[in-house]
């Protein structure tokens, strides 16, 4: 399949509205759209990732559930990820293995293990307001670094927060796919994926402060950081969310502007978000996202660039999930040859607590080069 360079307006507007009307979330997508929690709800940090609290806990212990396990062999499990009454404890271990090759082409170009990461977190609450959390990483390409260190002050029910430290972006979806469209992008898969709309890698962490509130169905946050290397430049990236919410759709708009003082380079990027759940089939959920930007290089060349995904889950039950995910990104909107799709059906298996198994096949289409097919496995610990 092939596109032209102009963007096609269906894959905008079919992501846009797959959230149409809609508690507010920041959550992992698919546990949100599926439970219509908010990411609080089961995370130290009000966006979601990072450590689990009690709440997160028990969803992983009852294999992403609400409801108790009803396997005999899990149902009693008493695990508990707390050391004390203020201390908690949580990890996130990722092993990928990647096969790909080009169309027409008998020979692999990859076949790889790749440690993705190897996460310890840990968070102290000395009392109800107060939060502290620190997450030590190890990745094959990133090797051993802290990435969230914060420290957070907050109301008791958790409605309004401020955040100082090393901090995650919040724009747009928080997704567990950094390789989405609108993530970092899903080309060059030798180089680990690159080549999307966002500015920033979306697993990395940045200085500086946060602020967030919700009232009823709305919810709103705000960020002031750094946007690179401290003492590089004045201190002027910013981003902001607004979500609206009901028990079976979500939907948000986020905007973020970094501009290098050093440089006079600037990048911003908009856009919006929707997820939704039908009443009927409670274990069908479907997610949608769609970005714009535009870089500038300081000497007036400015490139615009757009991006979207669609994505359908279906939970057989608390072993199987099944996905089907469509990705579009467009790197330089008005040059040919920048733009590629990727079709992707993966499945999800957890026979046991605290332990995943994610089988992907994926088909990345450019617009100029062949095709890309890609078999992935991805082995996810967590507790």
């Amino acid at each position: 399949m092939r596109m032209s360079p102009r963007w096609t307006c269906a894959a905008l507007i079919v992501a846009s509205v797959a959230g149409v009307v809609v508690k507010p979330v920041f959550t992992l997508p698919l546990y949100g759209a599926r439970t219509g929690l908010e990411c609080r709800a089961c995370h130290f940090d009000p966006n979601g990732g990072g450590p689990r609290n009690d709440m997160g806990f028990l969803y992983a212990r009852q294999r992403h559930e609400l409801t108790p396990d009803p396997n005999p062999r899990w149902g009693d499990v008493a695990a508990s990820n707390r050391v004390g009454d203020a201390l908690s404890f949580g990890t996130n271990v990722r092993l990928l293995y990647l096969s790909s090759r080009l169309a027409g082409s008998g020979v692999t170009d990859v076949s790889t293990f790749f440690q993705m990461q190897g996460a310890l977190h840990a968070t102290f609450q000395p009392h109800p307001r107060l939060t502290l959390v620190m997450s030590r990483d190890f990745g094959e390409f990133s090797g051993d670094k802290t990435r969230d260190l914060f420290g957070m002050v907050h109301s008791a029910s958790g409605r309004f927060y401020v955040k100082a430290g090393r901090l995650r972006r919040i724009y747009g979806l928080r997704q567990d796919d950094h390789t989405a469209g609108t993530r970092a992008g899903f080309l060059r898969a030798a180089a680990g994926g690159t080549s999307g709309l966002l500015p920033f890698d979306p697993r990395d962490v940045d200085s500086g402060l946060e602020v967030g509130a919700s009232y009823g169905a709305l919810g709103a946050a705000a960020t002031l950081s750094n946007g690179g290397a401290a003492f590089a430049n004045r201190a002027q990236a910013a981003s902001a969310k607004f979500t609206v919410a009901s028990s079976w759709a979500q939907v948000g708009t986020s905007v973020y502007d970094n501009f290098e003082s050093s440089s006079g380079r600037r990048m911003t990027r908009w856009g919006g978000y929707g997820l939704l759940r039908a009443p009927k089939f409670p274990d069908l959920a479907v997610l949608g996202e769609v970005g714009f930007g535009t870089d500038d290089d300081g000497a007036a060349n400015k490139r615009n660039l757009a991006a979207t995904f669609l994505e359908i889950d279906y939970r057989v039950n608390r072993s199987l999930l099944l996905r089907a995910k469509y990705d579009l990104a467009d790197v330089y909107r008005r040059v040919p040859g920048n733009a590629s799709e990727r079709f992707s059906a993966e499945t999800d298996v957890t026979l046991v607590p605290f332990a995943d198994l994610k089988l992907s096949y994926r088909r990345i289409v450019p617009e100029t080069s062949p095709d890309e097919h890609q078999v992935l496995a991805m082995w996810h610990f967590y507790f």
